[in-house]
C-alpha cells in the first residue's frame, strides 16, 4: 500500500507536475541514514523550536516526494496546513538525496552522540519507511500553529487572501481604505504581506507594496526579514529588488543569522553577503 502510494505521489510532484525536475539515484547508505536520523528525531520533539521542527519537516517532505508543487498546496485559510506546506515548498527544486543529506546533518547538530555512519544497513523504499511519517501529527502540530495572538479584522483577512494569489488590484484598493493595512501583521506568523510574499515567491505583490512604501525591513516572530526568506528560497529576483529597496543584508535573525548565512546558493549567498 504505501509503495503504491509513494509511487503515484512521487509521479505526480516530480513528472507530469514538475517537468523541470530531474532526480538522481538515491544512494542506498544515504538513504539508509536518513531513515534512522528520521526515526531518532522524535527522542528530541521537546527540543525543537518552531523553525527547526518546520525545517525538518519541510525537508522530511523533500527527501521522500522531491518539490512541493506550489499549485497542490492547502488553501490560504487552512493555516496550519499552509504553515507546513510553505516549509517544503521553501526548498525549491533541492534533490531528495540533498534534503536526506541536509535532513541527516541538522539531527548531527541536534543529537551530538548521534554517529551516522553507524546505521549501515540497507533500507529502501520498499520496506518498512520511516516512523516519521507515523508521528508526523503528533509531533509537529503543537507547535506549527500556535494560537493566535490577535484576531485579524475582515479587510486583512482578505488583504492577505489577495496576496496570496497576486491581486494586487484588491490590495490596491484595501490600501486605499486604510492606509495602516501595509505594515499589517497576520494573526498566526507575525508576518506582513511584505513578508509573505517574499517567502511564496509573489513577485508582483513585492514589488506593489516596496512601491507603495512598505518596510523592507519588517521582521517577523523569529526576526527574519524578507530577505532572509528570499535566501532561503532561492529567489535572487526578489533579492536584488529588495536589495535596491534598502534591505538590510545585515539583518540578524532570531539566531544571530543574517541573509547570507541563510543561504545555500553560493551565487545568491555573494550577492547577499554585506
Amino acid at each position: 500500500m504505501f509503495i503504491a502510494w509513494f509511487v503515484s505521489e512521487f509521479q505526480n510532484r516530480t513528472g507530469e507536475n514538475n517537468s523541470t525536475y530531474s532526480e538522481q539515484p538515491i544512494d542506498q547508505l544515504l538513504e539508509a541514514k536518513f531513515n534512522a536520523a528520521a526515526s531518532r528525531l522524535p527522542a528530541f520533539r521537546l527540543q525543537l523550536d518552531r523553525k527547526t521542527g518546520l525545517k525538518f519537516y519541510g525537508l522530511y517532505k523533500q527527501a521522500i516526494l522531491g518539490p512541493a508543487n506550489a499549485k497542490e498546496g492547502p488553501y490560504w485559510y487552512e493555516t496550519e496546513a499552509r504553515t507546513k506546506f510553505n516549509a517544503w515548498l521553501a526548498n525549491g527544486k533541492m534533490s531528495r538525496g540533498t534534503a536526506m543529506q541536509k535532513y541527516c546533518d541538522m539531527l548531527s547538530i541536534l543529537d551530538k552522540d548521534w554517529d551516522p555512519n553507524a546505521e549501515t544497513q540497507k533500507q529502501t523504499w520498499d520496506k518498512v519507511p520511516s516512523t516519521m511519517g507515523v508521528i508526523e501529527p503528533e509531533m509537529f502540530d503543537d507547535f506549527v500553529a500556535p494560537k493566535p495572538t490577535r484576531l485579524e479584522t475582515d479587510s486583512e483577512k482578505s488583504w492577505f487572501a489577495a496576496m496570496r494569489v497576486n491581486d494586487v488590484a484588491t490590495m490596491k484598493q484595501l490600501l486605499d481604505e486604510d492606509p495602516n493595512i501595509l505594515e499589517a501583521k497576520d494573526q498566526h506568523l507575525a508576518m506582513t504581506a511584505l513578508l509573505w510574499a517574499a517567502d511564496l515567491g509573489c513577485d508582483p505583490v513585492v514589488k506593489f507594496l516596496i512601491d507603495h512604501g512598505a518596510d523592507v525591513n519588517a521582521v517577523d516572530g523569529c526576526l527574519q526579514t524578507a530577505l532572509h526568506f528570499t535566501a532561503q528560497c532561492h529567489r535572487p529576483l526578489l533579492a536584488e529588488i529588495l536589495i535596491q529597496a534598502g534591505a538590510d543584508k545585515s539583518a540578524l535573525d532570531a539566531d544571530g543569522l543574517t541573509p547570507a548565512d541563510c543561504c545555500d546558493d553560493a551565487e545568491l549567498r555573494e550577492k547577499l553577503t554585506p
